[in-house]
């Protein structure tokens, strides 16, 4: 149940509601996408698919949560919030504390599902290739599990992060939310990298290459996303205990994006798949298709000839062909045998 909000009143939470229900829908329709290319396509699932669908449901959690806080107040100044209902505030809180380890989730599983379909792309028998394949996913795995950690126990009691009233301590937040990001960022940095000297090597013309480039780049554009929450991280998380609900807004526009961009980028290579192929299948179509109508055409235009051939006949010649179509044909000699066998 939501807030009654006065006309008038300060509201940012609006505007997020919508951006957050456009990415969930987004979100949706790209896990949808997936799925449908492997089937029109025919290809094998492997690991890379597994993971990146593994996250959709991560992603429509995080998104349902913070659109849940929005109609508890994130959005409104938290003085308005506390006086129409301060356990608002508390829930709004809570349901945060609980996003933030389910977005780690979401933004860790599509980085292990690009490293797994790189290992299923380029050759694996590259040492250097398949060290540092193994480096990544162990840096992945290492920061899920430290992020979640620290965002189930940076307060103790663990109640104090959604209730600050609670006596007890909390580690430095600002500290350790903007490390948190920056390596974040610096494994994405990572990820984007290793494979192009392998692109660029490969045996094919340079605009092959290029294109190749342009595609694994859009894939992974979910790094840009990445510096803006990093900005936002330092720009906000200091002042942020002042007004909570009115100054977290902004950062949540980055948290949402990041999010659903990640499990959408990594999408990009299906989606091309599943165009191409419904392409091949539509010019196969419209090629069968004007064959057909050619045929259709030029049986029409004989027919048309043959009936103004019989048009410019005669009447008498034209009752000699009556005539001769009548006569009995001889059939001479001519037997007709049918030989019938039936094997078991």
């Amino acid at each position: 149940m939501g807030l009654e909000i006065p006309a008038g009143t300060p509201d940012r939470g609006k505007g997020l509601e919508a951006f957050l229900i456009v990415l969930l829908v987004a979100t949706t329709l790209t896990s949808v996408i997936r799925i449908t290319s492997k089937i029109v396509t025919k290809q094998k699932w492997w690991w890379d698919d597994w993971l990146a669908l593994g996250s959709w449901p991560s992603a429509i959690i995080v998104l349902g949560l913070l659109i849940t806080w929005v109609r508890l107040g994130l959005g409104l100044h938290e003085d308005f919030v506390g006086v129409q209902n301060e356990n608002d505030l508390f829930h709004g809180a809570k349901l945060f504390e609980i996003s933030i380890v389910f977005f780690d989730i979401c933004i860790c599983l599509p980085k292990l599902s690009v490293l797994f379909f790189y290992a299923r792309v380029f050759n694996i028998s590259n040492r250097s290739f398949r060290y540092q394949l193994w480096i990544l996913g162990a840096l992945v795995v290492g920061w899920l599990v430290s992020a979640c950690f620290v965002a189930i126990f940076q307060c103790d009691p663990v109640a104090r992060v959604w209730n600050p009233e609670i006596p007890g301590k909390c580690i430095d937040q600002f500290a350790w939310y903007t490390a948190e990001s920056a390596t974040d960022f610096a494994i994405d940095v990572w990820i984007l990298a290793i494979p192009i000297p392998h692109i660029w090597a490969l045996n094919t013309s340079l605009r092959r290459r290029v294109y190749l480039l342009v595609t694994f780049c859009l894939s992974y554009i979910v790094i840009i996303i990445a510096i803006g929450r990093l900005i936002a991280t330092i720009q906000i998380i200091p002042s942020v205990k002042k007004d909570e609900t009115w100054r977290m807004t902004p950062y949540m526009y980055w948290a949402g994006l990041e999010g659903s961009l990640s499990i959408i980028c990594i999408s990009v290579p299906n989606a091309i798949s599943l165009a191409k192929a419904l392409w091949s299948r539509g010019k196969t179509h419209r090629e069968s298709n004007k064959s057909a109508k050619m045929f259709e055409r030029g049986s029409s235009e004989n027919s048309t000839s043959i009936q103004e051939g019989e048009s410019n006949l005669s009447e008498s010649d034209k009752q000699k062909l009556v005539n001769e179509a009548e006569r009995d044909l001889e059939m001479g000699n001519i037997r007709v045998m049918t030989d019938i066998r039936v094997q078991h």
